[in-house]
């Protein structure tokens, strides 16, 4: 009991002295997420403004040196205020956010990452180019947590890569669409990747490819990429209540995995046409579900598959004031 009070009283002691940082911050003269993130330590939140940023730094990693919009540090939460309008523009940078030596307590949230759609490096003696461009790239001992954050037009969406160290990111809420090549690669990493309750939608490649690799997908919706939708090579893949639709149609037949059983069927996987609001992108895209979608209750626990539930209607939303969001961190 008394190390329990110890232990106690010395988290709320932590809690007491972390800070958060917001950008931008007139004062602090921040503005860039960079800046913020290089005053935060364990424990810190680093609180970013509805805005684009994109100012690039370099950084040496084991693949050489490589440009990120942000570098995460262990410990500190990278949180938008906004989903939608946080947005990290990628464009001028190898990677949105780079994650390397972090744990499950450096957490990115509520935003998005845009850009690089086309960059891609070439394949060097380090591997797959594709490795080498994403929105997100964890490398070696990289295990961020990911929770509601949206990532489209770019390379790949994210990349895990280990070379001494393996990393165990994992995702929840994520949509990532129309990437350029993967929606999830997973490269010499044999740590498994979490992925829950995440939308996986028109990346020109494959949805999710283990090469070398591990991932533990649950209540996925994994569709329309333009080969499959999870492929595996040498690698151990777990599938629960997922829906793998309507993926590789470009040589006729859809083919949903490859290199692993098709688990449709069986633990609550299924296939079936989600019904997105705006597949096509008619008038923006819009990934959430059509009230009479198979997908909703259909996950665990009565969940709905994928990152959105209900939402194709016009319906209201609950404004939250800036003020009320900083009052969260007090």
């Amino acid at each position: 009991m008394r190390l329990f009070l110890i232990a106690l009283v010395l988290g709320i002691a932590a809690l007491a002295w972390a800070d958060t940082y917001e950008v931008p911050d007139s004062e602090l003269g921040i503005s860039e997420i960079s800046e913020a993130m290089s005053l935060a330590s364990a424990g810190d939140t680093v609180l970013v403004k509805p805005g684009v940023y994109d100012s690039v730094s370099f950084y040496d990693t084991y693949l050489g040196r490589r440009s990120a919009v942000v570098m995460m540090k262990d410990g500190v939460v990278l949180m938008g205020s906004d989903r939608r309008d946080v947005e990290i523009d990628q464009t001028g940078a190898d990677y949105g956010i780079l994650c390397m030596n972090v744990g499950a307590d450096a957490v990115i949230r509520d935003l998005n990452i845009r850009g690089a759609i086309g960059r891609s490096a070439v394949p060097e003696e380090d591997g797959d180019g594709r490795s080498l461009v994403a929105g997100i790239c964890c490398l070696d001992a990289a295990s961020p947590t990911i929770v509601d954050v949206s990532i489209a037009d770019v390379s790949s969406g994210l990349v895990v890569r280990s070379d001494t160290a393996p990393s165990t990111p994992s995702l929840e809420g994520v949509e990532i669409a129309r990437c350029d090549h993967h929606g999830v690669y997973i490269y010499g990493n044999s740590a498994p990747v979490l992925i829950d309750h995440s939308t996986i939608v028109s990346n020109f490649d494959h949805g999710v490819y283990a090469y070398s690799g591990a991932a533990t997908l649950s209540n996925c919706s994994i569709t329309h990429n333009g080969k499959n939708g999870v492929r595996s090579y040498l690698s151990t893949i777990s599938v629960e209540y997922c829906n793998a639709y309507w993926n590789d149609r470009a040589g006729g037949d859809s083919l949903d995995y490859f290199g692993l059983t098709d688990p449709t069927g069986d633990d609550g996987n299924v296939s079936v046409d989600p019904r997105y609001c705006d597949l096509e992108g008619t008038t923006r895209y819009n990934y959430r579900l059509y009230d009479t979608s198979p997908l909703v209750g259909l996950g665990e626990g009565g969940t709905d598959i994928g990152a959105w539930g209900i939402g194709c209607e016009d319906t209201p939303v609950e404004e939250k004031s800036w003020g009320s969001i900083k009052a969260l961190f007090r």
